[in-house]
């Protein structure tokens, strides 16, 4: 099998790649490339061309740092040693490492920059992410929130998570506005839960989408998540530098409005 991906950095410590939208992080069903077997393919072959091998034929060593939704493009970080993977993950508790995305939403914003604080939880029914206001939070038990209309919702994970993101409007066309995000943390579905839950799902969004935006979607085109991470900041665990990885999106609804 032959590898797909896309990488656009290498060193010892680091592999950062450009995933494409539909190619899962890992774990693809049988028959399907996941990126970090693709990883370890390229550094297997890799290897073997420079004449190195591996001892025992080991596959070569590839740690995930972020992860992203099947649906979504954009960077990732993989570390090629345990002492990169450790140093990175530490970042990450740490909360020092900088994500931002672009993503192109139904609609225009009233306000052109802003900050989303939101409580959110993972049903247990769905399987997917839902916004919850602070006195529904308060009804939280055992793994359980009960809403105002009295319904109880079982969680995944058993837990209520803050979700933040920063977001600034750099572009807008008739229907839609395209944004620069900021991550501040790192929920399940956050960004696309979030920008829904005001008014403004992402178009080609089929989990999270209105009726007006997957219509809206269909009439330009649109298959894909409009939602790619664009760029992912990190201090280097060898140099100790800070660095940054950017892409420009393959998504040509986003490429079309960034200015």
């Amino acid at each position: 099998m032959r590898d797909t991906i896309r990488v656009i950095y290498e060193d010892q410590e680091l592999l950062v790649c450009h995933k494409a939208a539909g190619m899962a992080t890992e774990g693809a069903r049988a028959g399907r490339l996941d990126l970090i077997s693709g990883a370890r393919n390229y550094l297997a072959r890799k290897n073997t061309e420079d004449g190195k091998g591996r001892q025992r034929n080991l596959p070569p060593y590839v740690a995930t740092v972020n992860r992203l939704d099947q649906a979504v493009e954009g960077v990732i970080v993989l570390a090629k040693t345990k002492k990169a993977a450790s140093d990175l993950a530490k970042q990450i508790k740490e909360k020092t490492i900088a994500k931002y995305y672009y993503a192109l939403c139904m609609g225009h914003f009233p306000d052109k920059k802003g900050r989303l604080s939101n409580h959110v939880i993972r049903r247990e029914d769905t399987g997917l992410a839902m916004v919850i206001d602070g006195s529904e939070k308060d009804t939280f038990k055992d793994g359980v929130v009960t809403l105002f209309s009295g319904e109880k919702v079982r969680l995944i994970g058993g837990d209520v998570k803050k979700a933040e993101l920063e977001y600034e409007v750099i572009s807008e066309n008739d229907n839609a506005s395209l944004l620069r995000v900021h991550l501040l943390t790192g929920r399940f579905h956050q960004i696309r839960v979030q920008l829904s839950h005001i008014g403004h799902p992402i178009l080609g969004d089929s989990k999270y989408g209105t009726d007006e935006s997957t219509r809206h979607s269909k009439e330009l085109g649109i298959e894909n998540v409009c939602l790619a991470a664009y760029k992912y900041g990190i201090r280097h665990p060898g140099t100790r530098k800070n660095v940054e990885f950017e892409i420009i999106p393959d998504n040509p609804a986003i490429r079309d409005m960034l200015p």
